[in-house]
């Protein structure tokens, strides 16, 4: 799935493909949230969930950028830019 398709879905349909598609990559406990970073295809969503009760309180969905080179530099990996 295009990340522009993943985003023209309903969220809550977003939400299905994200649980049943994508691969958890990565994982954050900051209390009073935890963070899952998801693989889907092309791109990767980010959700949010308090610690105490897992219930979700919002995702960010993007290719690159700031917030998966916080990922990397955790795992100290480099990857290339794409122009």
């Amino acid at each position: 799935m295009k990340l522009i398709n993943f985003l023209a879905l309903p969220e809550k349909e977003q939400y299905q493909t994200l649980f049943e598609s994508g691969v958890v990559v990565a994982e954050r406990k900051e209390k009073p949230v935890i963070k899952k970073l998801y693989s889907l295809n092309t791109f990767f969503v980010e959700v949010h969930l308090h610690f105490g009760t897992e219930e979700i309180l919002f995702k960010k969905v993007f290719k690159e950028g700031e917030i998966l080179d916080g990922y990397l530099r955790e795992f100290k990996l480099v990857l290339p830019k794409i122009n």
